[in-house]
């Protein structure tokens, strides 16, 4: 009687592993993209690293993938897309918020429903998530290593006792990313200034616009004189690119790379417009934000949440998500955050020229040409 029993209990636990299993095993799988604008040539970076992946996913597990994108350089438009998304039915989110913080409440109540979301390029504040991107600071870090070091290979030391401004181009002050690229700009500039309060840094919120950048540029030109202008670190490279090169350029101030007069300028993405303008001797310096590498990494933790049915819980301790073949942004790091409920996959920051030339084919931008 007692085996018949056991029997009758095992029998029972197998049919509801088996239900349990099948609730979580699917075919096909609807996930809501949501994103900056679409003409944003990073993020179309991300999104092709994103699709890269759901393409080795599908001929490997042999699933469908629907992606529905939708890109806005705005709060409201973004929230009521994916509350839209969301009313409809999703099985997971890959989310770039324009602001982090606007998303806490939708991001909460997507956990709570068991609904995976996995962030990049900013996070979501105090939420329960799985965040992707590379390590802003270290970016921000770099290319302020390169401006100092440009000026003085090729104008001496004594730069830094002189006066002038080093202009920083911001995008949005309060995003976490932009908050690391500062940080890592002023581990640079700041002993310089310390030690010399006649050098100012002139930080301007630009919202990652060409135009704004622009004008910006162009005040502080008119402001302190073409001759002090020392250097531009901007935040991305749509300021650097088109904002602080065009004003160098429209008042004969845009000497080439090589050239002792010429305004070092850093940027931080990597797109193809800063691959070029290094290679042509406008650019002095890009620290390359890996675009397809943060979308291959987003894409893959949201499937395998998506398939296991468990969002993943924060670690207890730092790692390393393993990666296949020899990428320029790896290892991808796990750090458990104190930001955030979950952890961080940090992806990692290069620079151009310094570690890899602009025409090398592994760099993000230089994949999505080929691609196209």
């Amino acid at each position: 009687m007692k085996t018949r029993t056991l029997l009758a209990g095992l029998s029972a636990m197998t049919i509801a592993l088996s239900l349990s299993t099948a609730a979580v095993a699917k075919d096909s799988y609807r996930v809501a993209v949501i994103r900056w604008e679409p003409n944003d040539i990073y993020f179309n970076g991300v999104q092709l690293g994103q699709e890269i992946e759901r393409k080795r996913i599908e001929e490997k597990d042999g699933v469908k993938i629907e992606f529905t994108v939708f890109g806005a350089n705005d709060v409201s438009a973004q929230r009521n897309a994916l509350d839209a998304q969301i009313a409809r039915g999703v099985d997971g989110v890959l989310l770039v918020p324009w602001r982090g913080e606007a998303m806490i409440k939708v991001v909460e109540d997507l956990a709570a429903k068991n609904v995976p979301v996995v962030v990049s390029n900013a996070f979501v504040p105090k939420s329960k998530s799985t965040f992707v991107a590379f390590d802003n600071e270290t970016a921000g870090r770099k290319g302020g290593e390169a401006i100092v070091n440009w000026l003085d290979k090729n104008r001496g030391e004594s730069w830094r006792k002189q006066e002038g401004v080093i202009i920083e181009l911001r995008c949005i002050i309060t995003a976490s990313f932009d908050i690391g690229r500062s940080a890592g700009y002023h581990s640079a500039f700041d002993p310089i200034v310390k030690d010399n309060p006649n050098i100012k840094i002139e930080s301007h919120e630009a919202g990652c616009d060409g135009s704004k950048a622009r004008k910006v540029v162009d005040d502080m030109i008119s402001r302190y004189g073409k001759d002090k202008i020392l250097a531009v670190a901007s935040i991305d490279g749509t300021m650097g690119i088109g904002g602080a090169i065009p004003a160098f350029g429209a008042q004969d101030m845009l000497k080439k790379s090589d050239d002792p007069a010429h305004i070092p300028v850093a940027t931080i993405d990597g797109t193809q417009p800063e691959l070029a303008a290094v290679e042509k001797g406008d650019l002095t310096h890009v620290s390359v934000q890996p675009a397809t590498g943060e979308g291959i990494v987003s894409m893959r933790l949201l499937y395998d949440m998506m398939k296991s049915g468990k969002l993943l819980d924060k670690s207890a301790s730092a790692g390393t998500f393993p990666i296949e073949g020899e990428e320029l942004w790896a290892p991808v790091e796990i750090v458990p955050s104190e930001a955030f409920d979950g952890d961080w996959y940090k992806i990692q920051a290069y620079s151009v020229p310094e570690d890899v030339p602009a025409a090398d084919a592994r760099n993000w931008a230089n994949q999505m040409k080929a691609a196209n």
